[in-house]
């Protein structure tokens, strides 16, 4: 009994000078590295969900369920979006405060319904359309201003973000009516919080 009571009093000690100085045991590889709430950005009135961060802090990957109201898009719609965005400059400023200048991403959205499709019905020609109703993919640039805070002695990040983004559909919209659609007719405004637990 004595030889197990050494080895375990100096592990307790251990992790009580950890929590003394703020340190918290490393998170297991498939927890993810914050949190996203997003408001707009053509994959639903509010979206959310887990994302992951690459080991140099520029690449993000989130993985986000998107809602958008009856009153608002004529049906209660359900999507979820594969999204990566791409930061590749951040500027430290006082008081642990930071900004990242310039972002740019993609993603990848499919929306659930039966008035949804992702193969169009055998009923028109093959061909006749080249898109699939369901799914759409899209690009956004923006970017980001953010502070590291401790709370409950663990570090954590509070950043807000913003992206001007658009869809495959109007991008072809706009190229093919250049005389009727100006770039603000097929960009929207998107606006973010992300909760990193560093």
């Amino acid at each position: 009994m004595k030889k197990y009571l050494l080895p375990f009093l100096f592990l307790l000690s251990l992790s009580v000078s950890a929590q003394e100085v703020g340190l918290s045991p490393r998170r297991k590889w498939f927890l993810p590295d914050h949190l996203k709430l997003q408001f707009a950005g053509n994959i639903g009135f509010l979206s959310g969900g887990p994302g992951y961060v690459s080991r140099n802090m520029t690449l993000e990957t989130d993985l986000l369920i998107g809602f958008l109201p009856q009153k608002f898009g004529g049906d209660a719609l359900v999507s979820t979006t594969l999204k990566t965005t791409y930061s590749p400059w951040r500027i430290s400023l006082k008081d642990s405060y930071y900004i990242r200048p310039f972002s740019i991403g993609a993603y990848m959205s499919y929306t659930f319904g039966p008035q949804f499709d992702t193969k169009w019905p055998s009923y028109y020609p093959s061909g006749y359309y080249w898109w699939a109703t369901s799914i759409r993919p899209g690009a956004f640039i923006g970017g980001k201003a953010g502070r590291h805070v401790v709370l409950n002695n663990r570090r954590r990040s509070m950043e807000f973000y913003y992206e001007l983004g658009t869809y495959d559909l109007l991008i072809v919209s706009y190229i093919q009516n250049k005389g009727f659609l100006k770039i603000n007719d097929i960009v929207s405004l998107s606006l973010g919080l992300k909760f990193g637990f560093d």
